[in-house]
């Protein structure tokens, strides 16, 4: 199933327009994408029962889980590498030093 006609029911869901075959059609033309009407049916089928309300909260409370701990690791690794590299640099202002006597 493409994902543009995925794409054409939440842009209705979020506009709170009537999620039909008609209102798939229009958003897909409104892009210049030829719709297919096996396609908008089969969409609006599996659609028969679905909360998408249900669908978008329960996407949205587990996201923001996954990001947090992957943001730590890379703060994390930056505060290591930005160490190394102070150390690395103090390293070279002592044998710099040494070579003028300080």
């Amino acid at each position: 199933m493409g994902l543009e006609y995925i794409y054409a029911v939440w842009l209705l869901h979020e506009a709170k327009k009537e999620i039909n075959a008609d209102n798939i059609k229009k958003v897909l033309t409104s892009v210049g994408i030829e719709p297919n009407d096996a396609m908008v049916n089969a969409v609006l089928a599996s659609l028969q029962g679905v909360d998408l309300d249900k669908i978008k909260e329960e996407s949205l409370s587990v996201a923001p889980a996954q990001v947090a701990p992957q943001q730590v690791e890379q703060k994390k690794e930056e505060k290591q590498e930005k160490k190394e590299e102070e150390k690395k640099e103090e390293q070279a202002l002592e044998g710099l030093s040494s070579l003028f006597g300080f």
